[in-house]
């Protein structure tokens, strides 16, 4: 089992990438050296709470998500998913797993274009759904 320092250096990175953000990038916004965040990414170094607060701030994430999709990724540790969906991502299967980190991901992910777009069709589907429930 990978150890908690690495799994926050791999989560750190996976959020910058998705955020198409260069380490010097993030480490400018989070008010922190390109090295440290560079050592943080690798496993390296452990961020105090402080810093990880900075790193969560810098990735427009709010704390409570970050330390999820750290958590998230320490039970797909214990327990590989095997199925993954046809865009890449999977809902967690325990019971009690918020299913919007996958969500979040997923929008993260989106343009602004793209969102609208989204917006539409879960609204559609929402009016469809209370349709139907009448």
């Amino acid at each position: 089992m990978t150890d908690l320092q690495e799994i926050i250096g791999r989560v750190i990175r996976r959020e910058r990438q998705d955020r198409h953000l260069t380490i010097k990038e993030l480490g400018d916004k989070a008010g922190l050296s390109e090295i440290y965040v560079g050592e943080i990414e690798r496993g390296q170094k452990y961020p105090s709470s402080k810093v990880l607060e900075s790193l969560a701030r810098a990735l427009e994430l709010d704390i409570a998500d970050l330390l999820e999709f750290m958590a998230e990724e320490i039970r797909s540790e214990r327990e590989p998913q095997v199925a993954t969906s046809a865009i890449g991502f999977t809902l967690p299967s325990t019971p009690g797993q918020p299913r919007r980190i996958a969500v979040k991901r997923i929008v993260n992910m989106l343009d602004e274009g793209d969102m609208e777009s989204v917006a539409n069709f879960s609204s559609f589907l929402l009016s469809r759904h209370a349709t139907t429930q009448e």
